[in-house]
């Protein structure tokens, strides 16, 4: 065992939180320029992870949440982000391991593909339940630009004959790009290997390096015009979803899908509050128009947008919503009942900055439900 009890409880609560097991913290030197191992301050809260050992990671399967389809193997959010799972010397034996352990799920890992062995491929390929991600970026001109350490001729030799579960495109700002990059994995057939093709918006923070801003900006400007084109052209890629609009349906439902289910569930909240008590939703960018017009005709009840000034940049997204934010953007007139984003919170009910949410009902002087 090779975790102490810091550690050891920051990646249980990574594992509970988000299905993720982080294997390791040390940077992979890959230099992806959105890489946040270095920029983000907020992570400091989370202790370094060694490399783990097999000990350590069967403690670590019994967190992993019964009901999740996936286990993914080096991929943390909070804890270990951004780092290689490849770069354990125990990764393909873990992932053997994980795949007897949990039969009935996916076993996968998130990963640009530098480091894997090519001498493993068939060994890989013999695991039925397993499946890399592979952070593909883009293989046009951009690519050395976004990853310095690119390797090419190994992500190209990966998409012929590794087993994927999921390829992920950066959208570079030029639809021509990902034009060329849905052609090639097309032509390779990686289209009928893998459970689902992603082109991903670039985002950025306000502590990001420039070339990044640079980049996210062209992203920003033209995805909605590339997310359009690839609807059209190829109606099978998904692609995610910045902020519920319109233009966004079709490629990746889900996120609409998931909206509508929480707010039939916001909505069953509120009908079993007291007669005349007031209901805030708290809301950040991406959800705020979509839960305004679902709660148009409800009485006693606001939706309230809180843009995420703690990071800044283009995020819009509610999980990095956070207590500091909030207290200093929200100060209702009636507050009986608070209803917040779950993504904001880990499994232990604390918010990015550690915060508790019990802190935030204090503050408040009021009830919060999670939804």
């Amino acid at each position: 065992m090779v975790l102490n009890k810091e550690q050891f409880d920051a990646f249980s609560m990574e594992i509970a939180t988000f299905g993720n097991i982080p294997i390791l913290s040390k940077y992979c030197g890959i230099g992806c320029v959105f890489c946040k191992v270095h920029t983000d301050s907020y992570l400091g809260q989370y202790p370094k992870i060694p490399m783990i050992d097999e000990e350590d990671l069967i403690r670590g399967f019994s967190y992993v949440n019964p009901n999740v389809n996936y286990v993914r193997l080096g991929a943390g959010v909070l804890v270990a982000p951004h780092t290689d799972p490849f770069l354990h010397p125990d990764i393909y034996h873990f992932i053997k391991l994980a795949s007897e352990y949990f039969p009935t799920k996916k076993i996968t890992t998130v990963t640009t593909g530098a480091f894997i062995r090519e001498d493993m491929l068939d060994f890989l390929n013999s695991i039925p339940n397993f499946g890399i991600d592979l952070s593909l970026i883009t293989m046009q001109s951009k690519r050395e630009v976004i990853i310095p350490r690119s390797e090419r001729e190994r992500t190209m030799y990966l998409l012929k004959h590794a087993p994927l579960n999921k390829c992920t495109l950066m959208f570079t700002g030029d639809v021509e790009d990902v034009k060329r990059d849905l052609e090639l994995l097309y032509s390779l057939g990686v289209d009928k290997k893998v459970r689902q093709i992603l082109v991903r918006r670039m985002e950025h923070t306000a502590t990001s390096q420039p070339k990044l801003k640079e980049l996210s900006q062209a992203c920003i400007d033209h995805y909605e015009e590339c997310i359009t084109w690839v609807k059209a052209n190829y109606p099978d890629v998904v692609f995610t979803v910045p902020i519920l609009k319109d233009v966004f349906r079709g490629g990746n439902n889900e996120y609409f899908i998931d909206a509508d289910e929480r707010i039939e569930k916001i909505k069953g909240i509120i009908s079993q509050q007291p007669v005349g008590a007031f209901v805030n939703i708290v809301c950040s960018l991406s959800t705020y128009d979509y839960f305004t017009k679902a709660f148009a005709n409800v009485n006693n009840v606001k939706v309230n947008l809180i843009e995420n000034h703690l990071y800044g940049g283009s995020v819009s997204v509610s999980g990095l919503l956070n207590h500091g934010d909030i207290k200093s953007q929200f100060q209702p007139e009636r507050n009986d009942l608070m209803i917040m984003p779950m993504e904001m919170y880990t499994s232990e009910g604390r918010e990015l900055q550690g915060e508790h949410i019990s802190d935030l009902e204090i503050f408040y002087n009021t009830k919060i439900v999670l939804a």
